[in-house]
């Protein structure tokens, strides 16, 4: 498994752990072994605040905070419920309780997540935490435990994303700028690469955001200069490259780009029927409850792990190629977390020492999430598994054996689903985002108000980068397709963007 190199990385990787072993060890010496090891579904929040600039980051892990302790309590409920039932001899049925629990919880997540487009981790870290916490009271923590050490790790997770503000407040903004230097670097080395193209235009336009998060791409300030410059010379180097297919050349201008729209307009572009948040969502609710019924049916108990395999690989967007890549990495992960898990067993680690394990997973966890699933998911499953036992399973082999069914199962019905559930979905979501962009042009040309004209365009540059993704999809999927309607995307992208370009600067 190829790992990319992707900057500077340390700083995250240090205050996720950090975020977890905090908590978890005063917990520890304070005689609430094991049960401060929870703190971990908290710490979650951290990655959440990474690479943005410290006047919005604290809003972000606050709420990715809140939503680890509403997971966890989920979790927590339904999970104990389940325990309850299992111990009373209730219906074997009561562990589609969670398989539905979760599945209903990830298509939520999953959809604001995308209507928002919220980077890697996603949806993933919250349902992770109802997954573990759903196993804890299984593992003698109540539902009180679960809620309160969550709490505790989410603030924990909020005071540790921001600890870096005193000392250097402009880190975020200058990491940023230089990933869109590095980026253009790369592009003017190997300026034929399809790759090193989008991979410029994302930095640039990635930095812009940063940048109108902390408050000044519109100032006069050495950063705004620097990536000003940037886009010069990316936007020189894009010129004449453009090829069939590639996604797309004036994806990029001599303008600042505007600031992403509110959450209010991102939801109610995603929430019409033939977007693609819609079609991420239908089957999710297709392939999570199939997951965890077939492994319910094969003699699985606690069928949470098919369901948490098959949603990660589909929640992540529509694209079937490169959601397959993520079923390999998923199994191939989880097959070397496995070991990794087997290793530790006979050290069994407890109190301060787990806390320290579960750390290190979270780093690992941190560092590679982005830039390598397989290798995350070795960490991922590390982490899971100790924690949702508190320890190492004292059955080693069921647990093994259990964890590769679940995982060949979710895999299984993830990409079946990926490939059979509304297959030619890709030429609707590319119709209806380029259909969007159409429509918002015209009433650019229409609006008369001032505000309103300037809020549309801020729209447009949203539904113009829309239609890009969904045309990059398409173009993996059916590129034969995808060639044969080619000219009439390209001409409006293009309108589009001369309109962005007459407007100037936001």
């Amino acid at each position: 498994m190829h790992v990319p190199r992707d900057g500077r990385r340390w700083p995250g990787t240090a205050r996720a752990a950090v975020a977890v072993a905090l908590p978890g060890l005063i917990g520890v010496a304070l005689g609430h072994d094991p049960a401060a090891a929870t703190a971990t579904l908290g710490a979650f929040a951290v990655v959440y605040g990474e690479g943005r600039p410290y006047r919005v980051r604290w809003r972000a892990v606050s709420v990715a905070a809140c939503v680890m302790v509403v997971a966890a309590a989920l979790g927590g409920v339904v999970g104990g419920a389940v325990h309850d039932a299992a111990a009373a001899g209730g219906s074997a049925l009561w562990p589609m309780a969670l398989v539905l629990a979760m599945s209903a919880f990830v298509a939520v997540a999953a959809f604001v997540v995308d209507a928002l487009r919220i980077s890697a981790p996603g949806a993933f870290l919250p349902l992770l935490a109802v997954e573990i916490a759903s196993a804890l009271p299984g593992a003698g923590v109540s539902v009180g435990h679960v809620v309160a050490w969550t709490a505790v790790g989410a603030a924990t997770a909020v005071l540790v994303a921001m600890s870096g503000w005193p000392v250097r407040p402009r880190t975020p903004e200058r990491t940023a700028v230089s990933s869109a230097i590095a980026a253009v670097d790369a592009l003017d080395r190997d300026r034929d690469s399809a790759m090193r193209r989008h991979g410029a235009v994302k930095a640039v336009h990635a930095a812009w955001q940063c940048l109108h998060d902390a408050g000044i791409a519109t100032r006069d300030h050495q950063l705004t200069r620097d990536l000003l410059a940037t886009q010069d010379r990316c936007v020189t180097l894009l010129h004449g490259s453009e090829t069939a297919l590639d996604v797309d050349g004036e994806d990029l201008g001599r303008r600042v780009p505007a600031p992403r729209p509110t959450v209010r307009f991102r939801l109610g572009r995603a929430t019409h029927l033939r977007g693609r948040s819609t079609l991420i969502v239908v089957r999710l609710l297709v392939a999570c409850p199939v997951a965890g019924a077939v492994a319910m049916g094969l003699g699985v108990a606690r069928p949470d792990w098919a369901v948490i395999t098959a949603a990660m690989i589909l929640h992540q967007g529509p694209d079937r190629v490169l959601g397959t890549y993520r079923a390999v990495h998923r199994f191939a992960g989880t097959v070397l977390g496995l070991l990794v898990l087997a290793a530790l067993t006979p050290i069994d680690p407890t109190g301060a020492a787990l806390v320290l394990v579960l750390a290190a997973s979270m780093a690992g966890l941190q560092a590679y999430l982005v830039r390598n699933y397989g290798v995350a998911m070795v960490f991922i499953t590390t982490l899971a598994l100790l924690l949702g036992g508190l320890g190492s399973p004292d059955d080693l082999t069921g647990v093994t054996r259990n964890r590769l069914l679940e995982t060949v199962i979710g895999v299984v019905v993830a990409v079946v689903v990926l490939w059979t559930v509304l297959p030619a979905s890709y030429r609707r979501i590319l119709a209806d985002a380029d259909g969007r962009v159409a429509t918002t042009i015209a009433q650019i040309d229409t609006a008369s108000d001032p505000v309103e004209a300037r809020e549309l365009r801020r729209g447009l540059e949203f539904d113009l980068h829309a239609a890009t993704t969904a045309a990059l999809v398409a173009a993996h999927t059916d590129p034969v397709w995808t060639e044969a309607r080619w000219s009439r995307h390209h001409a409006l992208n293009e309108s589009g963007y001369r309109v962005l370009a007459l407007s100037g600067t936001p």
